[in-house]
Formats: structure tokens, sequence, C-alpha cells
């Protein structure tokens, strides 16, 4: 859950720096605003449409980080089939999320100018892609390829946009709608860990990883089907808000995450083989 707080509160915090521009632009963007507004109406805060904004918020992160939460049952495994040591192993997950963070600053202001389906649909199948061609990989390079980079930079296409559409349907609900999605991470993190622990030694790896990816694949098909874009697309406007670090409580904030990140992943991975 504080993934996504995390992304919604520095969404907040670029809004704020936006506000604190020149006036001519900061004149320019009220009217922009004012227009959108007027096009648009406030934020509905509720109803079926913003709710189904929610479930694909859920699915979202129940694909992307349900997914990663079962790594470690597959880094004990691959250790022992593929014959590398932990720490060649180790560069397939941290390749997965380096790129579903660092994509987010792409993918998000792909979201603002208007293409939150098109981003989204290249981010689901990427995602699939990666899963059906892990499931296929027979050596390392072939794994850290599908799982690590296909994979990681379809989630970094998928989890970031869904954080900034779901934001503009709620007002006061707001976490309620954010809590609700952050949780695909728990249901994730339990479904996908039972299926690779309950059929890994069953059935073998390679059809483990095809049932996960079928999941995957429902999910996808009913993400799009649902999601819906509401505020009119922004073309103009920096890639990235380099402004943002120019706020002294955000620039702590940021750094305060990369560095409690360093130790969050590490359970993750390795509590497998920790006992052993």
């Amino acid at each position: 859950m504080s993934r996504i707080m995390e992304f919604a509160d520095a969404q907040d915090t670029s809004r704020v720096q936006d506000d604190s521009q020149e006036s001519g632009i900061r004149d320019t963007d009220t009217e922009e605003t004012s227009v959108k507004q007027a096009v648009v109406g406030d934020a509905p805060d509720g109803g079926l449409t913003a709710w189904l904004q929610v479930l694909c918020g859920h699915l979202i992160v129940f694909n992307v980080w349900g997914y990663i939460n079962s790594y470690g049952i597959f880094e004990s495994y691959y250790v022992a089939t593929l014959n590398r040591s932990s720490s060649d192993i180790a560069w397939v997950g941290s390749l997965h999320i380096f790129f579903v963070y660092f994509l987010g600053s792409f993918s998000g202001r792909a979201t603002d100018a208007g293409y939150i389906r098109t981003t989204l649909a290249v981010g689901l199948f990427l995602q699939l892609l990666g899963v059906f061609m892990t499931s296929l990989a027979t050596s390392y390079w072939q794994l850290l390829l599908s799982q690590g980079v296909c994979q990681g930079i379809g989630d970094g296409l998928l989890f970031c946009p869904i954080v900034a559409l779901m934001s503009t349907y709620f007002t006061t609900k707001r976490t309620i709608a954010i809590s609700i999605s952050a949780c695909g991470a728990a249901t994730g993190g339990l479904v996908f860990p039972a299926i690779a622990q309950t059929l890994l030694h069953r059935i073998g790896f390679a059809w483990t990883v095809r049932i996960m990816g079928f999941v995957l694949l429902f999910n996808a098909v009913v993400i799009l089907l649902c999601v819906r874009q509401r505020l009119p697309p922004r073309k103009s406007g920096s890639l990235i808000e380099l402004k943002a670090f120019t706020d002294l409580s955000y620039t702590l904030f940021a750094m305060g995450t990369f560095f409690c990140f360093w130790a969050v992943y590490y359970a993750y991975d390795y509590v497998r083989s920790i006992p052993s």
C-alpha cells in the first residue's frame, strides 16, 4: 500500500510545484485548468465508472506486485536449476523492479497526454510476453531478458498511470480508492506464491509460469474493457518536473524513499534461502 500512497503524494507535491511557477505561466495554467474543469466538471468521487477504475487499479497492482512478491520462490529454483549464484539471479528481480519505478516518469507523462489506453495496452502486452517467454527460458540470459527486462518494462508502463488515473476520479474518497487498489499487492501476493508453491514441483516450471500468465491475461482483458480516462489530454509540459526538487520536504521524502527501498525487497527475494 505504501508504494501507491507514495506515488499519489508525489503527484500532489508536483501539483503544488506547478502553482509556484512564474505568474504568466501560472495564469495560463489556471485558464487551461478552468476550461478543463468546465468541460469535464468536478471529480465524481464515486459512481460505477469511478469504481471500475479502482477495480482496474487493484488488478494492475495484483499483476505487478503480486507477481514480484512471488519472486523469492523462483529465486531459489533458479539457483538450483541454472547453476548460478544468488548474486547473478538477483539481477533478474532487480532489473524487474528497477523498470517498474524508472519508467513511471515516462508512462505517467503519456497518461497526461491522453494515451492511457495505449500505454496500458502496450504494458499489458509486454507483461504477458515476458511471462510466457519466461516459461520457455532455459538459460540465465533468456531469463534475464524475459522476466527482468521485458516483463519489467511492461510493469513500468502499468503501475504509475493507473495511480494517476484513479486520482482524477476521487477527492474525499481518494484515500479509500487508493487503499483498495493497493490491496492488490496483498491479494496477488497470496495468489501467485500459492500457485508457484503448489505447482512448481508437480507440473514443472514452464506450466506453472504459464498458468500464472493466464491469470494475468484474464486480468488484462478486464482492465482494457473497464479503463476510462476522465480528463482531457495535456499535450504540453515537461517529461519530468525537476522543479519539484526545489521543495525541500519533497526532496527529503524522495531521498528517504530511495534509501528505504534498498532494504525492502531483500526479504522477498531471499527469505526462502535464508533457512538453508
